[in-house]
C-alpha cells in the first residue's frame, strides 16, 4: 500500500511538472478528438435515420401520384397491358430515381416493371401485395425479383372510388446502401480533415497561450489573480472593466454594492456580457469617441453618480474600458419614472414655443397700441384653446393623455403639418402606469415619423385614432400620413434596429415601438404604397384601471 501510494505521489509530482503549452496541446487534441468523434457517430446515426425517413416519404409520395393518374386508373381499368403503364412509369421512375414502380390490376397481375419480359404475370410475393386491396397502404421490406428491398404499396380507386388496383413503388437495398455508405465517407472524411485541423490547431494554440501569458505558470497566474483582488477590493471607488465586446474583466466589491443599489445587481459580473443598459450609460460613449470621460454625474436607475471613464488601448487598438463609480449621494424615488421622459419634454417644447409666439404677438401689438387687436387676438386664441380642449376632453378622459396630444398637436402646428383626430376616438380616465408610459411612447414614435413623412409632400396630413374596448381589454391606435410611402424592401427592413433612410444614428424609435407591442401580447400592421402615404395600425392588450 505504501509503494502504491509512493509511486501514485511521483507520477503527480511529475504531472506537475508538464509545462503549460504541453498540457494545454495534449488537453486540445483529446478534446477535439472525442468531440468530432461523438458528433460524427451522432451525425452518422442521425443521418441514417433521415435518409430512412426520405426514402419511404419519397417511396410513399410517387405511388400515390402514380394510383391518381387518369392513364393509370384508365389502363387498368381497360385491362390495357399497351405500354402505357409501363412508359408512364418509366417516366416517373427517371424523375424521381426509385428503383421500381410496379402497377397491378386486383388479380395482382402487373402492368409496369423495370424488368419488361415480367410484365402480365403476377407479382412475386403475392401475400404482401394483397394487404393493400383490403384499401389500406403500407409499407413492407421484401426479398422481390430486383432483390431486397424496401417498397410501399397503395391501392387504385377508379372514378367511382372501386378499388381496381395495387401500386407499389420502391428501393432495392443496393441503392439505399450505396447512398448510406456515400455519406458515412462523407462524414468520416470530415472526422478525418477536423482532426488534422484540431492537431494544427492545438499546436498553435498551445503555443499562443503561451505567449499571451508572458511565459507565465498557472501558479504564478493565480498568485497575482489573488494579489489584485486584494487591492482592487481596497478602494472605495466602484471599480468595472470591460472589453470591446462588452464583456466584463473586472468588478470590484464596491462596484457590486453600487449595481445592488441601483436594482441591477446582475448588470455586471465577471467573464458574463454587460447589461445592455449599463454598457450604454456608461461605455458607449468612450468606445465610440476614444476620448476618456472624467467626473460625469449620472443617473442609473434613480441612483445618482459621478463616473469617470477612461479607454485601454493594446498596440494602439482599444481593447477596453474602465470605469470608477461613486455613489455621491441617495436620491428619492421619484413621483414618475424618468424612463420614456423624452415625449413629454417634446410635448412641452412644443408647447413652450407656441405660447413664446403667441406672447410676441400680443407684447408687439400691445407696443404698438393697438389694444382692440390685442382683445381680438386673445379672444381668437381663447376660443381655439377651448375648441381643442374641448373636442380632446370629450374623446380622451385622461389628463396625461390630453396634454400629450395637445403638445402634438402644437409641435404639428410648428411644422406645418395638419394633426387631425378621429371622431370615434375614445379612451377612459386611467391611472398612470408603465403601461400609459409606453402607450404614450407608442404614439409619439408614430406621430413623429408621420410629421417626417409629410415634410416633402405637398399634403402635409397626418391624422391618428385612439380607442379602448374595455370588453375585449385592446388599445387600438392607428397614425395614418400623406407621405411618400415606402418601398417592399424599406417596410421589410423598417423595424431593424438602426435602420432608417433619414441618415445615420437614426432607426431606434420602429424598434422600441416593437419591443412595446411585444411586452403587451400586440401586434403592429404596416400599409404603406409609394407616393400614397403610410398607416401604422397597433393593438396591444392591457386591463386599464378606471
Amino acid at each position: 500500500m505504501a509503494d502504491m501510494k509512493r509511486t501514485f505521489s511521483k507520477a503527480f509530482s511529475r504531472f506537475q511538472k508538464i509545462s503549460l503549452r504541453t498540457m494545454t496541446f495534449s488537453l486540445v487534441l483529446i478534446t477535439v478528438f472525442f468531440s468530432l468523434l461523438g458528433s460524427t457517430m451522432l451525425m452518422r446515426n442521425y443521418v441514417i435515420d433521415r435518409e430512412s425517413r426520405l426514402v419511404r416519404q419519397k417511396i410513399s409520395e410517387t405511388a400515390r401520384i402514380v394510383a391518381d393518374d387518369p392513364r393509370v386508373i384508365k389502363a387498368v381499368s381497360e385491362e390495357d397491358y399497351s405500354g402505357v403503364v409501363q412508359e408512364y412509369a418509366t417516366f416517373m421512375m427517371n424523375q424521381t430515381n426509385v428503383d421500381f414502380i410496379v402497377v397491378m390490376n386486383r388479380d395482382l397481375i402487373r402492368f409496369s416493371h423495370p424488368i419488361e419480359t415480367i410484365i402480365k404475370l403476377p407479382f412475386s410475393n403475392l401475400d404482401d401485395a394483397r394487404q393493400a386491396l383490403s384499401g389500406e397502404e403500407h409499407y413492407s421490406r421484401q426479398q422481390g425479383v430486383l432483390g431486397d428491398g424496401t417498397r410501399f404499396f397503395t391501392p387504385i380507386y377508379d372514378d367511382e372510388s372501386n378499388l381496381i388496383g395495387v401500386v407499389c413503388v420502391g428501393y432495392t437495398q443496393q441503392t439505399v446502401n450505396q447512398q448510406l455508405g456515400e455519406v458515412q465517407q462523407r462524414l468520416f472524411l470530415g472526422l478525418g480533415i477536423g482532426l488534422f485541423i484540431g492537431l494544427i490547431g492545438s499546436f498553435i494554440l498551445a503555443r499562443q497561450i503561451k505567449k499571451e501569458l508572458l511565459g507565465l505558470e498557472p501558479v504564478e497566474i493565480a498568485a497575482q489573480v489573488q494579489e489584485r483582488e486584494i487591492v482592487n477590493d481596497a478602494v472605495n471607488e466602484g471599480i468595472i472593466a470591460v472589453r470591446a465586446d462588452k464583456t466584463v474583466l473586472l468588478t470590484n466589491k464596491n462596484a457590486t454594492r453600487i449595481f445592488e443599489k441601483a436594482q441591477l445587481k446582475d448588470g455586471a459580473i465577471d467573464g458574463e456580457q454587460l447589461d445592455d443598459y449599463v454598457y450604454d450609460l456608461l461605455f458607449r460613449q468612450v468606445f465610440e469617441d476614444n476620448i476618456p470621460i472624467v467626473n460625469k454625474a449620472y443617473v442609473m436607475n434613480q441612483l445618482q453618480l459621478v463616473v469617470s471613464v477612461t479607454p485601454i488601448f493594446i498596440n494602439h487598438t482599444v481593447y477596453g474600458a474602465v470605469a470608477t463609480l461613486q455613489n455621491r449621494t441617495e436620491v428619492e424615488k421619484l413621483i414618475r419614472e424618468l424612463a420614456n421622459i423624452e415625449q413629454y419634454v417634446d410635448s412641452l417644447r412644443a408647447q413652450r414655443h407656441n405660447f413664446m409666439n403667441q406672447l410676441h404677438v400680443i407684447t408687439g401689438l400691445i407696443e404698438l397700441e393697438k389694444y382692440e387687436d390685442v382683445t381680438h387676438f386673445v379672444k381668437v386664441l381663447n376660443r381655439d384653446f377651448h375648441e381643442q380642449i374641448g373636442f380632446l376632453s370629450d374623446k380622451i378622459k385622461s389628463s396625461a393623455m390630453v396634454g400629450f396630444f395637445l403638445g402634438k398637436f402644437n409641435e404639428a402646428k410648428e411644422e406645418g403639418v395638419t394633426l387631425s383626430m378621429d371622431p370615434d376616438s375614445y379612451f377612459p380616465n386611467v391611472e398612470i402606469t408603465q403601461f400609459i408610459h409606453s402607450l404614450l411612447i407608442s404614439i409619439g414614435v408614430m406621430l413623429d415619423n408621420a410629421y417626417e413623412a409629410v415634410q416633402l409632400s405637398e399634403t402635409k396630413e397626418v391624422s391618428f385614432y385612439i380607442h379602448y374596448n374595455s370588453d375585449e381589454k385592446v388599445v387600438s391606435i392607428r397614425v395614418s400620413d400623406s407621405g411618400s410611402g415606402m418601398s417592399d424592401t424599406v417596410k421589410q427592413k423598417v423595424f431593424d434596429r438602426g435602420y432608417s433612410t433619414k441618415g445615420p444614428k437614426r432607426g431606434y424609435g420602429l424598434d422600441t415601438l416593437q419591443s412595446i407591442v411585444h411586452d403587451y401580447n400586440g401586434m403592429i400592421e404596416l400599409q404603406s404604397q409609394v407616393g400614397k402615404g403610410t398607416t401604422f395600425y397597433v393593438e396591444v392588450f392591457n386591463d386599464l384601471q378606471m
